[in-house]
């Protein structure tokens, strides 16, 4: 069970020293090229959700974000207490990574407060911008949350995890 959670604080310090170094060496909406024509970091803020949606209707985003990390903590602690099957270990290491970023993410929206000056706003510091295509700009919470989602599908595709023993699953 410590590897899960191992992952998980990996993930919320990574997160959060990233967005500590970014929001106190840069201006809001400042940016510079990390990797030409590539990659950007660009100090932007988020009141809302991913892309800005539900800015409107923040307590909205709170209790549904709050309700998905509490079921994806709960899944986590279930699968390892079954005993660490062989499998077990991939999908609670991709719940892992989506339960980190989550988190990170979360810290923000209760404690970080707008750079602006005008604002008392509560808001998700986002810096990684790819220059090569038209997307959002995003942090390392985000990244993380979508590489736990494409690991947590592969687990699901190719049978990687395990709640009994091979010789007790049903046919």
């Amino acid at each position: 069970m410590i590897i899960p959670f191992a992952i998980t604080a990996f993930v919320i310090a990574a997160d959060q020293i990233s967005k500590y170094i970014v929001k106190t060496n840069m201006e809001l909406y400042d940016s510079f090229p990390v990797v030409k024509n590539i990659l950007n970091i660009r100090y932007i803020e988020n009141e809302g959700a991913s892309f800005g949606m539900l800015k409107d209707h923040r307590w909205v985003f709170m209790v549904l974000s709050t309700v998905a990390l509490v079921f994806m903590g709960a899944v986590i602690v279930y699968l390892n207490r079954k005993a660490v099957k062989r499998g077990n270990i991939y999908i609670s290491s991709a719940l892992a990574l989506m339960f980190g970023g989550g988190i990170g993410n979360m810290i923000d929206r209760f404690i970080n407060v707008s750079a602006r000056s005008d604002s008392s706003i509560k808001v998700v510091v986002d810096f990684l911008e790819f220059d090569f295509v038209d997307f959002a700009v995003f942090n390392v919470a985000d990244s993380f949350i979508c590489i736990g989602s494409v690991l947590f599908c592969i687990c699901i595709f190719a049978g990687k995890y395990r709640l009994a023993p091979p010789s007790e699953q049903p046919v």
